[in-house]
């Protein structure tokens, strides 16, 4: 994504892309809520506001909350876990239309939520997430394993990938890491 600034109040933005999907989406958001952030290599969020469909009052936004749907303390803590966990797989390549994706996913959703570690064997995340799906213990495994290969962790064991995860997770959540 570029930004150039042309003139004094004039911005202009492109985003270059080999997905017509993901331009799509893009395009999409900006239509339906008007702003949409973007996390650059810092972890430094920048707004993107859309100006066009008459949208005079783009220009006037003055601050931007976060979470404004988001009922509560709880759904807004909720829905940034999801959204800072959905980034960091996509930053490692997940693919979510895997079910090995989905049930990493849910196995690092459902630990941070509770505010648990990771189960001490893999055998108990394959078993637990996998009869939620309706998958056996071989299958929810085989699942897994091949959603990591697919991934740019495709080097490590899976237990090892979920910590990988979870920790990149925590670090943007902002918990405070015991070695530093």
């Amino acid at each position: 994504m570029e930004n150039r600034l042309l003139n004094k109040r004039t911005v202009e933005m492109s985003v270059v892309c080999s997905d017509l999907s993901l331009l799509e989406n893009i395009n999409s958001l900006l239509q339906e809520k008007g702003v949409i952030s973007v996390e650059d290599e810092y972890g430094i969020l920048h707004y993107i506001v859309d100006g066009r469909s008459g949208r005079r009052d783009a220009g006037k936004i003055t601050a931007i909350r976060p979470f404004a749907d988001a009922n509560n303390d709880q759904d807004k803590a909720d829905s940034f876990l999801e959204l800072c966990l959905r980034t960091v797989l996509r930053e490692y390549g997940f693919d979510m239309a895997l079910i090995g994706s989905t049930l990493i996913y849910r196995a690092v959703y459902s630990s941070l939520k509770r505010g648990i570690p990771l189960p001490p064997t893999m055998k108990t995340l394959y078993y637990e997430n996998g009869r939620d799906l309706g998958l056996s213990y071989e299958q929810a495994e085989r699942d897994v394993r091949y959603a990591i290969t697919k991934s740019s962790l495709k080097n490590m064991r899976s237990r090892s990938a979920l910590r990988c995860i979870q920790s990149r997770v925590e670090k943007r959540l902002g918990y405070v890491d015991p070695l530093e």
